[in-house]
């Protein structure tokens, strides 16, 4: 929000401009009694120093009072939370300080008495951050706003990228003391997400650098490929390459082309134990190794990495020298900074402010506001609107809509599709119109569309079953294509394709295969496959009781037609009598 509320996206066109206050509770006090003023924000300190001091934060927040079509825009302004929010978090990371709204949790991480040694376990852990009355001095202020002034102006998506680090790198910092396990996951994190944005430097690809013990394998069977060097040299590129691709090599590469010539020259003048360059890799690498056993294992921090650490940035741990909680944070604020500077700073043209605006949440409308739209009606969209017209089927207070515009569409657009695939979807909703609604409904040349495309339907799919299904019509497919169309139709669903429909059908589809089986003599088959029409409709009871029932050896006995449609549709009450319900497709009688 601080970028989209700067301005830099907007038109040149009236504005809406709202200011927000807010009271955050910091460490930080100000000598000069004048307020800061920041690209961010403007910053108001309390007259006197304490330990920890209220801080007035003032943001103005920009938005255009002119929308693309020429009216007036609606939205005048957001609640300014998140802006407030995130130019607290930006000063807390620049200025390596605590600022919150939180009184009671600043209180209860600084010390309460100015001066002297911190003793409560965050302070411990972690330089400056928590010290009591942290003095901001002019140069102080020009690092924040030299800061904040290079973030702004960041393309959208580096902008977006660094402000979620910053956000972590602060968050993690007011965990030290809570959770040093997550604090520690959440510091890597900051830096691992920035990676997936970087291509790791070419300087860092080197053979001698890889991982000794694969090496040595890649080694050795290049030895005995009896390889010439060319070869040698190009299958080593490529691992190399493929390496690359690995999280773990793409945030220790990302890292160590981040981290600056200053990180182990001015930067490390007042840090405790800094880490050596050499160390680095080692360092980076274990550092990984603890994220992932905290997030796979759920496994704590070793407390010889956090209890006593005297604020140094390195430990020794199994004889190596290692990150501390300090040296992660240390390290975050370094290289966030340097992808901060190297970062693209031109405009993305693509960027749609109003598409990130805080508050806004987008949700699936019911079929009855969109699927009659012409306008927003295409091939790729028609799976989409079969689906929300099947579900006004079969919800008995549903409304007639009105398809006119989209079935329009529909016969312009047949002709011109290729694909069998593109067409079933188009083909049912013209065939399931036809069927439910009465004949002041139809369209002209109804009969002819519909026996040129409803051959579309015979061949076995998940869309002519529904349509079978619903128009009470036969299924005439044999047990073996019902059992491989329910075969393809579980694959498509566990990889999140094939045609959007209502659970019910493909439970219906399930038990229609399990009967089929079932009078064939396959019977396990038949209660596996009722079992899993129960797990395509968890808490159906009546197909509990019929799984129930098929256990014991109960042939199942179920109207599929009436299973889905459970009664009527409120659309039915229109037709004529051509689509009145005949036999369901599939019926077995038996004990239950």
């Amino acid at each position: 929000m601080l970028q989209i509320a700067s301005g830099m996206y907007f038109r040149d066109v009236p504005l809406n401009e709202t200011t927000h206050r807010a009271v955050l509770f910091t460490n930080a006090w100000a000598v000069s009694r004048e307020p800061i003023d920041l690209s961010i924000g403007r910053f108001m300190f309390a007259t006197s120093s304490s330990p920890v001091t209220p801080l007035t934060i003032e943001v103005m927040e920009r938005l255009e009072a002119v929308r693309p079509d020429g009216s007036d825009e609606v939205m005048v302004a957001t609640g300014g939370t998140e802006l407030i929010d995130d130019a607290a978090d930006v000063f807390s990371f620049a200025l390596n300080v605590t600022c919150s709204r939180n009184a009671a949790l600043v209180e209860r991480l600084v010390p309460q008495q100015l001066g002297g040694r911190p003793t409560r376990m965050s302070g411990s852990i972690l330089r400056r951050t928590f010290d009591a009355g942290v003095i901001l001095r002019d140069d102080d202020v020009a690092v924040v706003r030299e800061f904040a002034t290079k973030l702004l102006a960041l393309r959208r998506d580096h902008f977006e990228a660094a402000i979620r680090s910053v956000r972590g790198v602060v968050d993690a910092a007011l965990l030290v003391s809570d959770d040093p396990g997550l604090a520690f996951t959440i510091f890597v994190a900051a830096l691992e997400s920035l990676a997936q944005l970087s291509i790791p430097a070419e300087a860092t690809r080197s053979w001698e650098t890889y991982d000794s013990k694969r090496r040595k394998i890649f080694d050795a069977a290049v030895a005995d490929a009896a390889l010439d060097p060319e070869q040698a040299a190009r299958m080593r590129g490529v691992v190399l390459e493929i390496d690359q691709l690995s999280l773990r090599r793409r945030f220790m590469d990302f890292t160590i082309a981040h981290v600056e010539p200053s990180y182990y020259r001015s930067d490390a003048m007042a840090a405790v134990r800094p880490i050596r360059a050499n160390d680095m890799p080692h360092a980076l690498d274990v550092a990984y190794g603890l994220r992932s056993r905290n997030v796979h294992l759920l496994e704590a921090l070793a407390p010889e990495l956090w209890a006593i650490t005297d604020r140094a940035d390195t430990l020794r741990w199994e004889g190596r020298s290692v990150l501390s909680l300090e040296g992660m944070n240390r390290l975050c604020r370094h290289v966030i900074r340097t992808f901060v500077d190297r970062a693209p700073t031109e405009l993305d043209t693509s960027f749609d402010y109003r598409e990130r605006l805080p508050g806004i949440v987008k949700v699936q409308l019911a079929p009855q506001y969109w699927i009659w739209k012409p306008d927003g009606f295409t091939v790729e969209r028609s799976p989409g609107v079969l689906e929300g017209f099947v579900e006004l089927l079969l919800d008995p207070e549903a409304e007639v809509v009105d398809l006119s515009g989209v079935l329009d569409k529909i016969e312009a657009t047949l002709p011109s599709t290729a694909r069998l695939e593109d067409r079933q979807p188009m083909v049912a909703i013209y065939v399931l119109w036809h069927a439910f609604l009465s004949r002041e409904h139809h369209r002209p040349n109804a009969e002819e569309i519909i026996e040129r495309y409803d051959q579309d339907l015979d061949s076995p799919s998940v869309i002519g079953f529904a349509v079978r299904l619903l128009t009470s019509n036969e299924v005439e497919w044999s047990h073996q294509q019902l059992t491989a169309l329910v075969a393809r139709r579980r694959d498509e669903l566990r990889r999140g394709r094939g045609q959007p429909l209502p659970a019910r059908i493909d439970a219906a589809l399930l038990l229609a295969t399990a009967i089929g089986g079932w009078e064939a003599g396959r019977v396990a088959d038949a209660v596996v496959l009722i079992s899993e029409a129960v797990d395509a409709l968890p808490g159906c009871e009546e197909l509990i009781a019929l799984e129930g029932a098929a256990a014991r050896g109960n042939k199942p006995r179920i109207d599929l037609r009436d299973f889905v449609v459970g009664q009527e549709p409120a659309m039915a009450a229109a037709g004529d009598g051509t689509s009145t319900p005949g036999s369901a497709p599939t019926t077995a009688t038996g004990d239950t």
